[in-house]
C-alpha cells in the first residue's frame, strides 16, 4: 500500500518550516533553503527514530467513522477548491457554503469558455470510464488539451492555462552545518506531529476504502525515507498527499509502481515537457481533480454506519463536516477526542447483568434477555462486563451496593468475573469494600472467572487469602455447583 499512496509537500508543514526559517533571522534566499534542507533532512530522522520507538501505535486513535468522514470530508473539501479553477472566479471564501454564495454575487464574472472545457472534460472523463475503463483517460485528456490549447491559442480566449514550468531537476547537496542542531531538532519534532498525523490518516482513510492493510510503523520509515530524499535535494517536506492518492486510485493503480511510475513520469516532464505544459488549461487538471474527489465519497459507508450505530454515524459525519469546515487536522482532532470521550464514557459506565439458570441448560444466562431463567435460591450472580479500573471503579462500588439492596435476603453473592483481564490499586480497594460491606450484611463473597494481570492482582494484593482460595472458581457454573454442596452439607471453616 505504502507505493500506491501518493507523497508530497504538506501546506501546513511547510507553513511551520517557513516560520521556523524566519525565525532564524536569514536574510539570503540560499541560506533559507540550505536551513530548511536540514529542516528536512532532520524530520526524517526523526520519523526513523519513532519508528524505532514503535510511535506509530498512536494511529490507533483513528476509528474507522473517523476515516469515513474524513474521506467525506478529503472529498468535498477537493471539489470545492476547484470551483474557482473551473469557473474562473478568484473566490475569498472557503467552507460549504461561504464559497456558492459568493459565487452567487459574482456570476457576472465567470468565465464560459473556462466553465465549458471544464465540464466538457468531466463529461470526457466519465464517458472513458464508463464504456473504455482499460483507457488512460487523463493521460489522453492532457494531451488533448495541450495540443487544442496551442492550436486554437486557449489564453486569448480568457482561458486560463498552467504557463511556465521551471525545467530541470534538483541538484544533490548535502547540508554540513551543525550549529543550531537544538532549535533544528525542536522544529522537526513539530512538523512531524503535524506532517505524520496528516499522513496517517490518509494513508489509513485510503486504505480502509481499498480493503487494504497500513502499518503505522512502516509509513513512519517511508515518511522518513522520503523527507531525507528531499532535504538532499531541497526539497520541501513530505507527507501524505491526499489529491495524488486519489487520481492515481481514479487512474486504476494497484501496486507499488503507481509510485515509481509517477516519479519517473515527473522527471521526464521537468527535464522534456515543460514547454508544451505550458498551454495546458487550468480547467482540465480541476476536471481530473474532480472526478478523483468524486469517487472518494462512499454514501454507502455511511449508511453502515448508521444501522450498525448510530452514534458512530454522528462521529463520521462530525469527522466530514470539521475536515469540511475547520481544516483537516483540526477536524480529525475534534472527532478523535469525541470518539475517546465516548469511549471513555462507555469504559465507565459499563454493562452489568444478573445471571440466572437456564431450563434445561448447565450453563447460566442473563436474566434480563431470558426471561425463563431463574434465579439461584440464596444467591445473586452479578457479571461486571470490564475490568475495573480508577476511571471505573465508582461505578462498580455503586452499581455493587444497587445489586446488594435489590438482592434481599441471600448468603452468597457470586461476582462473575469472565471480563476482567486487568485490575488496578483502585480495583483491588473496591473488591476489598465490597467483601467487607458484604461480611457487615452476613453475606459470602465468591469470585468466579477472571484472567491475567487480575488473578495476580488478587494474589499479590493478599485479597485472594481474604476472600478465601475455595472461593475462587473457574466460571459461575462451578461457583453455583459449590452453593448447593455447602447447601446439603458443613460448610468449610472459610465461610465462618
Amino acid at each position: 500500500w505504502e507505493g500506491r499512496r501518493g507523497v508530497g509537500p504538506g501546506q501546513r508543514a511547510g507553513r511551520m518550516v517557513a516560520a521556523g526559517r524566519t525565525g532564524w533571522g536569514m536574510t539570503w534566499h540560499e541560506d533559507r533553503v540550505a536551513e530548511a534542507a536540514r529542516m528536512v533532512l532532520t524530520v526524517g530522522a526523526v520519523c526513523w527514530s519513532a519508528r524505532v520507538l514503535r510511535l506509530g501505535v498512536l494511529a490507533n486513535l483513528l476509528s474507522r467513522p473517523v476515516l469515513i468522514g474524513y474521506m467525506a470530508g478529503v472529498a468535498v473539501t477537493l471539489a470545492l477548491s476547484q470551483l474557482s479553477v473551473l469557473t474562473g472566479v478568484g473566490l475569498r471564501n472557503s467552507g460549504l457554503v461561504h464559497p456558492f454564495l459568493e459565487l452567487s454575487r459574482r456570476v457576472s464574472e465567470i468565465r464560459i469558455p473556462t466553465l465549458c472545457l471544464g465540464l466538457a472534460s468531466c463529461l470526457l472523463l466519465v464517458a472513458i470510464k464508463r464504456w473504455r475503463p482499460t483507457w488512460p483517460g487523463p493521460i489522453m485528456l492532457v494531451v488533448g488539451a495541450c495540443l487544442l490549447s496551442w492550436l486554437f491559442d486557449f489564453p486569448s480566449l480568457g482561458i486560463a492555462v498552467v504557463g511556465e514550468v521551471p525545467a530541470g531537476l534538483p541538484a544533490l547537496r548535502l547540508p554540513v552545518r551543525l550549529d543550531g542542531v537544538d532549535n533544528i531538532l525542536l522544529g522537526a519534532a513539530g512538523v512531524l506531529v503535524v506532517s505524520f498525523s496528516s499522513g496517517i490518516v490518509t494513508a489509513r482513510s485510503f486504505a480502509a476504502r481499498t480493503g487494504e492493510h497500513v502499518d503505522p510503523n512502516r509509513e513512519l520509515v517511508g515518511f522518513g525515507a522520503a523527507n531525507v530524499a528531499a532535504g538532499l535535494f531541497q526539497g520541501f517536506v513530505v507527507t501524505g498527499a491526499d489529491s495524488r492518492t486519489a487520481v492515481g486510485l481514479a487512474a486504476g493503480g494497484s501496486s507499488p509502481l503507481v509510485g515509481v511510475s509517477a516519479a519517473v513520469a515527473l522527471a521526464v516532464v521537468v527535464g522534456l515537457l515543460s514547454e508544451p505544459l505550458y498551454w495546458l488549461p487550468q480547467a482540465v487538471l480541476s476536471a481530473i481533480l474532480l472526478l478523483a474527489a468524486a469517487s472518494l465519497f462512499d454514501g454507502q459507508a455511511f449508511m453502515r454506519l448508521a444501522r450498525i450505530s448510530r452514534i458512530e454515524l454522528a462521529f463520521g459525519i462530525l469527522a466530514a463536516v470539521g475536515v469540511v469546515g475547520f481544516g483537516v487536522l483540526q477536524g480529525v482532532a475534534v472527532s478523535v477526542g469525541a470518539t475517546l470521550l465516548y469511549a471513555m464514557y462507555v469504559s465507565g459506565n459499563p454493562r452489568d447483568a444478573l445471571l440466572g439458570r437456564l431450563p434445561g441448560e448447565s450453563v447460566l444466562g442473563k436474566m434480563h434477555l431470558n426471561p425463563q431463567a431463574q434465579p439461584v435460591p440464596g444467591a445473586v450472580i452479578w457479571l461486571f462486563e470490564s475490568s475495573v479500573w480508577f476511571f471505573n471503579a465508582d461505578a462498580f462500588r455503586r452499581r455493587a451496593r444497587e445489586i446488594i439492596e435489590q438482592a434481599g435476603d441471600i448468603t452468597w453473592f457470586v461476582l462473575d468475573a469472565e471480563a476482567m483481564t486487568q485490575a488496578d490499586a483502585d480495583a483491588i480497594e473496591a473488591l476489598y469494600e465490597l467483601r467487607r460491606e458484604l461480611r457487615d450484611r452476613g453475606m459470602v463473597l465468591l469470585v468466579a472467572g477472571g484472567h491475567g494481570q487480575f488473578r495476580m492482582a488478587l494474589e499479590r494484593s493478599g485479597l485472594a487469602e481474604r476472600i478465601g482460595r475455595d472461593k475462587i472458581f473457574p466460571s459461575p457454573e462451578q461457583a453455583v455447583e459449590a452453593i448447593e454442596r455447602w447447601r446439603q452439607g458443613p460448610a468449610p471453616a472459610t465461610l465462618s
